[in-house]
């Protein structure tokens, strides 16, 4: 389980552009739960999904992970975390566009800080997973949109995450694309993973068994 008290998060602090994109959030997430994060641009959805990604920090409130407080760790247990029990999920791929799907797809068990036998395989085992094993050998910028976005997914769960987080994922998409991807976030969540989806689409948060939204840094409902 997730749980957020009462964070704050504040950009450039003290000075003139000061702002405050999370204004005391509290919320908590199930394992297994599917959700969406909802709200108009800049409401503070994707702070508020970096800082549960563990890539943004916070400055009041305290954050935590399966009853462990974020804000006690070190850097090195920070890490950790953040490879071994978090898969992100990004509106633009965030793919090494020079390098093979099988190569994007490796690329977290490297930065593993437990010994990973058997990489390759299991890159291929995640890419057949999410339907694009035929692609292995092919260069990420001779893909299409939806068949980079399956290798980001790939990606995402090649260390076997407990956690799925996405930011927009389908919001580079076509319609007919953007549902196949969310039927596969689905199929994830089936398996038993907490995935937690930020859309402004609200056919993809209707799919959701809980909708949090955020208005000014701020959630104002959840059902």
């Amino acid at each position: 389980m997730v749980k957020l008290t009462n964070i704050k998060k504040v950009y450039n602090p003290g000075k003139s552009n000061e702002f405050e994109a999370l204004k005391g959030v509290s919320c908590e997430i199930k394992d297994g739960e599917l959700v969406a994060v909802i709200g108009k641009s800049g409401a503070g959805k994707s702070t508020m999904l970096h800082i549960l990604a563990c890539i943004d920090s916070y400055q009041g409130g305290e954050y935590s992970i399966d009853g462990e407080l974020v804000k006690k760790l070190s850097e090195r247990e920070y890490a950790r975390i953040r490879n071994e029990k978090i898969g992100m999920v990004m509106q633009d791929f965030a793919l090494v566009e020079d390098f093979t799907a099988l190569e994007n797809v490796m690329i977290p068990l490297s930065f593993s800080k437990k010994k990973v036998d058997n990489k390759k395989e299991k890159a291929m085992a995640a890419l057949k997973a999410v339907g694009v094993e035929d692609l292995a050998k092919k260069p990420c910028n001779k893909l299409s949109g939806g068949q980079k976005q399956r290798v980001a997914i790939a990606r995402a769960i090649v260390n076997e995450p407990s956690m799925i987080l996405a930011d927009e994922p389908t919001g580079a998409l076509d319609s007919k694309t953007g549902a196949e991807i969310m039927e596969l976030f689905k199929q994830l969540h089936e398996q038993g993973r907490t995935v937690i989806i930020v859309t402004h689409d609200p056919k993809i948060a209707e799919q959701c068994e809980k909708v949090i939204e955020i208005s000014d840094g701020e959630i104002i409902k959840t059902a």
